[in-house]
């Protein structure tokens, strides 16, 4: 077995797999006999087929695929080539558990945003550049060779191949190491999700220019700082010269298709398309708008393809985000034999299920517990006929509720929830059976709440069952600080035992209002 090799001149051990140890155990492995490897090694070009696919720039794109043999082949060996390739942190394309939504949550919120284009990415990578990559990494040369002529055509990496990706991914080591470090002397966070690059900055990123910032929209990348076009060269690439982007705090910052400027979202215009396409199938029937959408380039049956583009919209937003749940309950009505099922976790059930209760000069927690309805404190709401409730994600949105009734000496309150959309919120279940003293419980809410908090959980036990003026009561042993009052207790399957009554550090006790306290004042 080859000694290992060092990755990309660093001194950083790469074993190499015993499949790629020598000729004989690759062919070994792929269980390619030698006539078979010497009709490939002539003759591969005859074994890809092109065809164009349609990008959402109403451009296309040219995929060279190949046949069922040779692709058989290149999937064996990817996983090969992967043990070869050490992940960088900013390489978010054709790695696991990475995608255009970890693309862009690396940049956050951040208010200058560029972003690039490779230009004839998979093409620039050529045959030789791949024999002499593997090569570097101390794989013999016959073994680099055989590869080499596996995963390429036409004398450079094909775009369809499902070698190709890693290969790209090994290729371009060196450009992230050195953008990496670029974009940290400018105090910028650099990644790349294939041939798309990306720079964001809190600040102004002047350091990746020779002169002044460009006005935000298209740029020429001729006005990129030096250092930075010398890296794209010492790379064998070249920056796109129409698709260079530059985004400030007053313009939309989209990075890979996905918009950062408040919170991950897909542009408006992908909302639109979709709404339209349904509103089209509502209004003149699945078969024409079947063939509307045919005849201006859609394939494929329009209900793979909508459910496909709000999966996606899930992806970004989170299956309870309101507008992916009235999206999907729409298509449910336009295909009601192949209704879309969301599925949310426990815990995106319960932080849609808990709000926010703005009062005068303060704030509480409300939250809708099933078969029951919208659930609060009686002192968060006190004196009033109707408060202001929010949902975190959208603090800037909020619902005046009236008062539907109040108990003060229970310490309860119901709101009327008529005129929040369904899509809006969950409910939480009420738990089936009582609450014991030291059982292990969860208390929710927003204690001092202000805008970018998120719902707090505070584990805990019960420590005493006790009635306190007449009124069962929980006392548990986290503290429920200001702000909380209102919000649920919690046991270890999610369902509602309590409702938070009054704690903090300057109070004795920690208490909440029994379930079976409300149970019994809505039974009156």
């Amino acid at each position: 077995m080859p000694s290992p090799g060092r990755l990309f001149g660093k001194h950083i051990p790469i074993a190499i797999p015993p499949e790629l140890a020598d000729e004989a155990a690759l062919l070994a492995y792929l269980k390619l006999g030698p006539r078979e490897l010497k009709k490939i090694w002539w003759y591969r070009h005859l074994m890809y087929s092109q065809f164009s696919i349609a990008k959402g720039s109403g451009k296309f794109r040219v995929i060279t695929a190949p046949n069922r043999r040779l692709k058989i082949l290149q999937s064996k060996l990817a996983p090969l080539l992967d043990q070869l390739y050490r992940i960088r942190n900013p390489v978010h394309g054709f790695v696991p558990k990475r995608s255009v939504k970890t693309n862009a949550l690396a940049h956050g919120k951040r208010r200058f945003v560029i972003n690039l284009d490779v230009r004839n990415f998979f093409p620039t990578i050529t045959e030789n550049r791949v024999i002499g990559l593997l090569r570097s990494l101390g794989i013999e040369e016959r073994v680099a060779r055989i590869v080499g002529r596996l995963t390429c055509c036409f004398g450079h990496l094909p775009q369809g191949a499902p070698t190709s990706p890693v290969l790209s991914n090994m290729v371009c080591f060196r450009l992230d190491s050195e953008l990496v470090q670029l974009a940290k002397e400018a105090r910028a966070i650099y990644t790349r999700y294939a041939d798309d690059i990306t720079f964001s900055s809190y600040q102004p990123p002047g350091a990746l220019f020779e002169g002044a910032l460009p006005v935000a929209g298209r740029f020429s990348p001729e006005i990129f700082s030096p250092a930075l076009k010398a890296i794209f060269a010492a790379n064998g690439l070249e920056i796109h010269p129409d698709k260079a982007h530059y985004a400030d705090r007053n313009s939309r910052r989209i990075i890979t298709g996905v918009k950062i400027n408040a919170g991950l979202n897909v542009d408006r215009r992908y909302i639109r398309n979709i709404r339209a396409i349904m509103h089209s199938i509502q209004t003149v029937g699945l078969v024409t708008a079947q063939a509307r959408h045919t005849a201006a380039g859609g394939k494929g049956n329009l209900a793979a393809y909508l459910q496909g583009k709000i999966s996606y919209v899930a992806h970004l937003k989170g299956q309870p985000d309101p507008v992916v749940r009235a999206l999907a309950i729409r298509y449910n009505k336009c295909f009601t034999s192949k209704p879309m099922k969301l599925t949310p976790t426990a815990e995106e059930k319960r932080d849609r299920s808990v709000w926010v209760v703005e009062m005068p000069e303060d704030t509480g927690t409300a939250f809708f517990l099933k078969g029951v309805g919208l659930v609060t404190a009686a002192h968060c709401v006190e004196n009033l006929t109707e408060v202001d409730i929010l949902h975190p994600s959208k603090h800037t949105t909020t619902f005046k509720v009236k008062v539907l009734k109040r108990h003060e000496h229970r310490d309860l309150a119901l709101l009327d929830y008529s005129a929040i959309p369904e899509t809006e919120y969950f409910e939480l279940e009420p738990a089936s059976t009582a609450v014991a003293a030291h059982q292990a419980v969860t208390a929710f809410g927003y204690p001092h709440w202000a805008p970018g908090d998120r719902l707090n959980a505070r584990p805990g036990y019960v420590s005493l069952l006790t009635p306190k003026s007449g009124v069962q009561m929980i006392e548990v042993t986290q503290q429920l600080t200001q702000g909380m009052s209102g919000g649920p207790i919690l046991e270890a399957n999610g369902m509602v035992v309590g409702i938070i009554h009054k704690g903090g550090p300057d109070e004795g006790r920690q208490l909440a209002v029994n379930l079976s306290v409300l149970r019994e004042w809505l039974a009156e």
